[in-house]
């Protein structure tokens, strides 16, 4: 039955809110038109758009334009807050990787800070989905953010945790649990732009140091950098690339650059895979830029500090393919915040592009 026209915009701003409350309308949800609330309510088209507005002014929906009113979570959840909670394994990993890993914390818990979020870290040590479900609970969370440098979650994990409900982004994650929306930076085309960087300056020998097959990063950079050499008709079976599992250490930098067939050209994709080689050519008398050619890979929050630490001719003869932290934590919570809008969302993989920095000196 229609209602009278003696339903004020408050009125019917308070029906809709207990519908709200009482999960008649979902949590992205778009409320019913103007015209439509018009016609149910018996009232005038004003009074309707007035009551939409108190609703929009309790921050219970928000006005999209072209598209109508939102609901938001506020009416729904009894919370005046989101809480984060970041799975972090805590072992297991070279030096560099762990300061890789408290960076990339760290840039997430400050966008969650100037956001307004609460943020907490959950230390993952071998627990059970059903006990991290636990200790999710105890937090309040109510989004989830998996950091799994190296793939050292077990299989099945991710898929198990999808099913706790919470918006969940993976970090330098191979998963494809249904549900969860990945955030990951464009290796392929990284290394891609660092392949054709030696190949614009005429070099058919490029080789590689570092991993090759054995991370899901190391198989991406990989595929980016030999699809670059086979556009450029340039063979991938002459690289005689293979896998070098400490690449870190000075002492292997070393006698790599000693090799007899040692190329000219070098990819070094890590972070210490190029500092390893660039001090292993100063101690070999080796000048960057002139005997040895190499692409290093930095965060652009290192570039300046922590990657030329020991060797600034890496930031003024060498170029780098970076990418920044502070972009990543930025889309994580972009996207958490389009799925506490909207949870019937498609699942996403969004990669973030990376630069080639070129020091003036080497440019052409």
């Amino acid at each position: 039955m229609k209602a009278t026209e003696t339903h004020g915009s408050a009125q019917i701003a308070a029906t809709l809110k207990n519908r709200m409350i009482a999960g008649e309308i979902q949590l992205g949800a778009y409320l019913s038109s103007i015209r439509t609330l018009s016609h149910e309510f018996g009232c005038a088209p004003l009074t309707a758009q007035r009551a939409l507005k108190l609703l929009s002014d309790e921050g219970l929906v928000v006005a999209e334009p072209r598209r109508g009113y939102r609901a938001t979570r506020h009416g729904m959840i009894p919370k005046t807050h989101e809480t984060v909670a970041f799975l972090e394994l805590t072992t297991g990993f070279e030096r560099y990787i762990g300061e890789l890993y408290h960076a990339q914390l760290s840039a997430l818990q400050n966008q969650a800070l100037k956001r307004g979020w609460i943020s907490a870290v959950l230390p993952y040590q071998g627990q059970s989905p059903e006990v991290i479900a636990e200790q999710l609970r105890n937090m309040g969370a109510t989004a989830l953010i998996l950091q799994d440098i190296g793939d050292q979650f077990p299989p099945g994990f991710p898929s198990a945790l999808m099913a706790l409900g919470l918006p969940t982004v993976g970090l330098d994650e191979s998963s494809r649990a249904p549900g969860m929306d990945l955030v990951l930076r464009d290796e392929m085309q990284g290394a891609a732009l660092a392949a054709e960087h030696l190949i614009r300056k005429g070099h058919r020998k490029i080789g590689w140091y570092g991993p090759l097959k054995v991370t899901f990063n190391s198989r991406r950079r990989f595929a980016g950098a030999a699809e670059a050499l086979m556009r450029a008709d340039i063979s991938i079976d002459a690289q005689g690339w293979r896998e070098i599992d400490d690449a870190s250490d000075t002492a292997v930098a070393r006698k790599y650059l000693q090799r007899a067939d040692r190329p000219r050209a070098i990819l070094a994709l890590w972070q210490s895979s190029a500092r390893a080689l660039a001090r292993a050519a100063r101690e070999l008398g080796l000048k960057l830029g002139e005997d040895l050619e190499l692409v290093g890979w930095s965060l652009d929050e290192h570039l300046d500090s922590d990657y030329i630490a020991d060797c600034p001719e890496l930031r003024k003869k060498c170029a780098a393919v970076t990418w920044s932290l502070t972009d990543v934590a930025h889309s994580v919570f972009n996207r958490i915040e389009d799925r506490r809008r909207e949870p019937g969302l498609p699942t996403a993989k969004l990669l973030l592009p990376m630069k080639l920095r070129v020091p003036a000196a080497v440019r052409k």
